[in-house]
């Protein structure tokens, strides 16, 4: 009966996957065998060292790319049989990303770059700008609508880009380094914040780092090494104090 419940709250199941890549004459395994499931809601952090597999794990649930061997099945679905088509429509609709780097566009001001996703996105296009504006003041940015990307600071940017995620109503929030460009304190707040607002709004999360004091805010860590899982684990510095920060983050990016 475990079993059949696990299967049940599974949004994510991961079977066997692999990845190699061909350089010349010579095959790279950048994944090799890993395999694991991601609950409903649940806040998973992917990490280990440079080249263990981390962002090409996250590229192939994210359907940029396509496995060598193995399954990706989202919620009861295999994205690994998708065709290219099929693949946007999954990015589209069950899926969205917050990037190292944020990929605003330099020339909209916060809204628009939240406006133009959700113009890409929904069906219906109705209450855009409401959405847009709903979601910025969410991460704190109600004041900071009209600005440009190159008025906001570092942490900022985050949060436009988390917004912009957001906005999107995805069932799974892919994020990917998201302190790589911030400072220890900043890049501790935007994950704080990300934690808060899934947790709210029932979203599942992967999101790859390489920063172990992150690992407070996750619910279970997946540690990665030379492409295969080393460790799974629950995060037993998750407390009390914790959630104290997580519901404070967002006023200190």
């Amino acid at each position: 009966m475990s079993n059949l419940n696990e299967e049940l709250n599974s949004v994510i199941k991961i079977s066997n996957l692999s990845k190699h890549y061909k350089l010349g004459d010579v095959s790279i395994c950048a994944l090799d065998n890993v395999s694991f499931s991601v609950d409903s809601g649940e806040m998973v952090f992917i990490m280990g060292p440079s080249g263990s597999g981390k962002t090409t794990l996250i590229n192939l649930i994210g359907g940029i790319d396509h496995p060598t061997n193995g399954s990706i099945e989202i919620m009861g679905e295999d994205i690994a049989q998708y065709s290219d088509k099929e693949l946007t429509l999954y990015r589209k609709k069950r899926l969205a990303f917050v990037f190292q780097f944020y990929s605003l566009i330099p020339t909209l001001t916060a809204r628009e770059n939240v406006e133009l996703t959700l113009e890409l996105t929904l069906r219906k296009r109705r209450n855009i700008s409401k959405i847009a504006e709903e979601h910025l003041t969410l991460v704190g940015l109600e004041n900071r609508m009209d600005n440009f990307p190159f008025q906001l600071s570092g942490g900022e940017r985050q949060r436009v880009a988390i917004a912009r995620a957001l906005a999107k109503s995805p069932d799974i929030l892919l994020v990917d380094e998201p302190t790589g460009q911030l400072d220890q304190k900043t890049g501790d707040s935007g994950v704080s914040l990300i934690r808060k607002i899934a947790k709210e709004k029932k979203k599942t999360v992967l999101l790859v780092t390489h920063d172990h004091e992150l690992e407070c805010y996750a619910d279970r860590v997946i540690r990665l090494r030379s492409g295969q899982i080393i460790a799974d684990e629950i995060d037993s510095l998750m407390t009390n104090n914790t959630e104290g920060l997580v519901s404070n983050g967002a006023a200190n990016i």
